[in-house]
């Protein structure tokens, strides 16, 4: 943590148009692109939640993650393991496979304004991207041999009934609202935070690199996403660093979905390692579809 402070007060000082350049680029990307995309789905989850209690706690819910985009899944994942609902072993397998970008994310900014293709092939994009991740977190659960498997009993503390008068719907949405925006918001901090890094990167590494590319998406998907638009790669070859990046999240979604599981004793190194394999098996299946076949 203290390097990292270290890391970005150096740059902040000492390369104030290298940061400035990388933090406007990360906000506008914020603004333009994340939240028409993710906040709309923020909100609708977390009115179904409010609305359907039940069906939250049913399994098949933590799906309704892959519609958000990180960290949603994240936090649908944490929330049933705190409930006892799901395993440590089960809730890694989720985290690797439903906690994911967002299919508008995928299919607008992926399909349409990066790689400019139809509706159609950013959808099989979007596919690949989750049996990719659905396979490689998979591969994780066969080999993931957890000491804890059982079962966590709720905090007594948590389930005990409130007193309190039941909140009006005027209140129920505006607490959903609110809470959504401070998602958003630390989104939006990660992402210029991780922009001004990959932008630093940039300006030191040889330009339209697969390396510079690679390790900034390997910081921040959105801005390592962005750069392919206009990098010289063969059409196929950005596919298959998009499915790489996309499957691995990078380090901004990493801390934002770290920043989820705090409140939990999940540890951030399994899904670290899980969406590395998710990563390595989507470049595989990606080059041999695009590349080779």
């Amino acid at each position: 943590m203290i390097f990292c402070s270290l890391l970005l007060l150096v740059l902040l000082l000492f390369f104030p148009e290298t940061a400035m350049a990388g933090s406007r680029y990360g906000a506008t990307l914020w603004l333009t692109q994340l939240i028409p995309t993710l906040l709309p789905f923020f909100i609708a989850i977390r009115l179904f939640s409010t609305c359907l209690p039940h069906l939250s706690a049913k399994r098949p819910f933590l799906f309704l993650g892959l519609l958000c985009g990180y960290p949603a899944g994240a936090s649908l994942v944490a929330e049933q393991y705190n409930n006892g609902l799901i395993s440590k072993r089960q809730a890694y397998f989720f985290l690797g496979s439903v906690n994911n970008p967002s299919p508008m994310f995928v299919l607008v900014f992926c399909g349409q304004t990066v790689l400019a293709i139809s509706k159609t092939e950013a959808t099989f994009l979007f596919l690949l991207l989750l049996l990719t991740s659905f396979l490689g977190s998979g591969i994780f659960f066969l080999l993931n041999h957890s000491k804890n498997t059982k079962f966590i009993s709720p905090d007594s503390s948590s389930s005990q009934k409130t007193t309190s008068s039941p909140a009006t719907l005027s209140e129920k949405i505006d607490a959903i609202i609110l809470d959504s925006f401070i998602l958003i918001v630390k989104i939006g901090g990660y992402v210029i935070l991780f922009s001004i890094l990959g932008q630093f990167l940039i300006s030191i590494l040889p330009k339209d690199s697969i390396l510079s590319i690679l390790l900034t998406g390997l910081l921040e998907i959105t801005s390592g996403v962005s750069y392919l638009k206009h990098s010289p790669f063969s059409f196929e070859l950005k596919k298959v660093l998009i499915l790489v990046i996309l499957s691995f999240g990078g380090l901004s979604a990493t801390a934002q979905t770290g920043s989820v599981l705090t409140q939990s004793k999940l540890s951030l190194f399994p899904y670290v390692l899980n969406k590395g394999l998710n990563s390595l098996l989507a470049g595989v299946i990606g080059y041999l579809l695009f590349c080779i076949f």
